[in-house]
C-alpha cells in the first residue's frame, strides 16, 4: 500500500511538473513575441502585461524547481528551464527598469516657478458609458487644473461637461457622430492659439493640436490625443503607432516646447512609446517614480499606465501625480509643470537611435495604406 501509494504521488508530482513546464514555455514565449516586427494585436497586447508576466515566471520556475529538481530531470532539461526564463525575465527587466522605483529620474523635480510660467495639465478617460458624471466634476473641481483634457466625450457628456465652461475660459470639443467612443473635450484656462482637431489617417480618433500662451507671455505646444488600442481580431496598433509617430515629429518641429497628453493605449515601455520619446525628444515623469498604471482602475491584476503627460526639456515638472478613482476604467493623472530656461539646462531627452527616423516613416507608410 505504501509503496502504491508513493509511485501515485510520484505520478502526481511529474504531471504537476509537466503542467508548470507547458505554462513556464508558454509565458516565457509570450515574454519574447514583442520583440518581432509585427503589428498583430495580440503579440503587441503582450506588452501591456510585462509586470504581470514577470510575476508569473518567477512563480512557476519556483514551482517547477519545488516539483522536479533540475538534477532529476536531467541535464539538457534543467539548463533549458532555467536559461530560457533567465532570458525572458532579462528582457523583461531590460524594458521595465527604467520605470521602478529607484532608477534615475528622466524629469528632474523643480521646487520653485514663477506663478506665471506654471502650467497643471489633468488627463481623464471619462469612460462614455459612465454616467457619473458629479464626481469627476468634483475631482476637477479639487485638483484645479489650467488645462483638462477630457476623453470618451459623447454628446451627454458634453452637456454634463458644460458646467465646467465658467472655470475655463477656453473649450474645445470634437463629439463623434456615430457611436464611436473617441470623443474628446480639452478645456484651459489660457489662450488656445490656433487649435485644430486632426483626424490622422483617416481615422475618426480625434487628435489636438493647439499652441497655448501662459499668462507669463510664454507659450508651449499641446498635443491631446488618444489613439486607438490594439483589439481582439480587428485592431492592429498600425493605426496607434503612426499617430505617436506623427505627433512625436510635429512635437520635434515645433518651435515652442511641446507636450503630449492623452490615453496613449499604449504602456510607456513599448518599442513604438520610447520611439517617439526619442523622436520627439520628450520626457516621461513615470521614469524613476514608478509605474503609476492607470488601466484597470481598480484591478489588481489587469492594470497598467496608459494614460501619460510626456513632454519636452523647456518645461520642467513640478509633480505628477495619480488622482483618485471617480466611476471610470481609467485613473486621471495630472502633471504639473513649469516651462523654464533652467529646465532645459538641467536635464536631457533620450537620444534619437539611427534608425528611429527610418521606422518612423516606415511606420506612417503602414498607417496611410491602413
Amino acid at each position: 500500500m505504501a509503496a502504491s501509494n508513493a509511485k501515485s504521488l510520484s505520478m502526481l508530482r511529474r504531471g504537476a511538473g509537466a503542467l508548470v513546464l507547458l505554462l513556464l514555455g508558454a509565458a516565457c514565449v509570450a515574454s519574447l513575441l514583442p520583440l518581432t516586427e509585427t503589428d498583430t494585436w495580440w503579440v503587441r497586447y503582450l506588452d501591456f502585461i510585462r509586470v504581470q508576466l514577470f510575476i508569473a515566471i518567477i512563480i512557476l520556475l519556483v514551482l517547477w524547481l519545488l516539483l522536479v529538481p533540475p538534477w532529476r530531470a536531467g541535464r539538457t532539461l534543467g539548463l533549458g528551464v532555467l536559461v530560457f526564463p533567465a532570458l525572458a525575465l532579462g528582457y523583461h527587466a531590460y524594458r521595465l527598469h527604467p520605470y521602478a522605483p529607484g532608477a534615475a529620474v528622466q524629469a528632474v523635480s523643480m521646487d520653485a516657478c514663477p506663478e506665471d510660467a506654471r502650467l497643471r495639465v489633468l488627463v481623464a478617460n471619462v469612460k462614455r458609458d459612465n454616467e457619473l458624471a458629479e464626481p469627476f466634476l468634483a475631482l476637477v473641481k479639487r485638483s484645479d487644473p489650467d488645462v483638462l483634457v477630457v476623453l470618451e466625450t459623447d454628446a451627454w457628456w458634453d452637456q454634463k461637461l458644460s458646467a465646467l465652461r465658467g472655470r475655463f475660459g477656453h473649450v474645445v470639443q470634437s463629439i463623434p457622430q456615430d457611436n464611436a467612443y473617441y470623443g474628446m473635450h480639452v478645456f484651459s484656462r489660457f489662450e488656445l492659439l490656433g487649435p485644430e482637431f486632426l483626424h490622422l489617417f483617416g481615422d475618426v480618433t480625434p487628435t489636438l493640436s493647439s499652441g497655448l500662451r501662459l499668462p507669463g507671455g510664454g507659450q508651449v505646444r499641446l498635443f491631446a490625443l488618444h489613439p486607438r488600442p490594439p483589439q481582439a481580431w480587428s485592431q492592429p496598433t498600425t493605426s496607434r503607432d503612426g499617430h505617436l509617430m506623427q505627433i512625436a515629429l510635429d512635437a520635434r518641429e515645433s518651435r515652442v516646447p511641446s507636450i503630449l497628453a492623452g490615453d496613449f493605449n499604449a504602456a510607456p515601455w513599448e518599442r513604438s512609446v520610447r520611439r517617439a520619446m526619442r523622436i520627439g525628444g520628450l520626457l516621461d515623469p513615470r521614469v524613476g517614480r514608478g509605474f503609476i498604471p492607470t488601466f484597470e482602475a481598480g484591478s489588481t491584476l489587469k492594470s497598467w499606465p496608459l494614460d501619460q503627460v510626456l513632454f519636452q526639456e523647456g518645461l520642467g515638472l513640478m509633480a505628477f501625480e495619480r488622482l483618485p478613482d471617480f466611476g471610470s476604467d481609467h485613473y486621471p493623472v495630472m502633471a504639473q509643470l513649469c516651462l523654464s530656461q533652467d529646465a532645459a539646462a538641467s536635464q536631457s531627452a533620450p537620444a534619437l537611435e539611427p534608425d528611429d527616423l527610418e521606422e518612423a516613416a516606415a511606420t506612417l507608410r503602414a498607417a496611410r495604406r491602413s
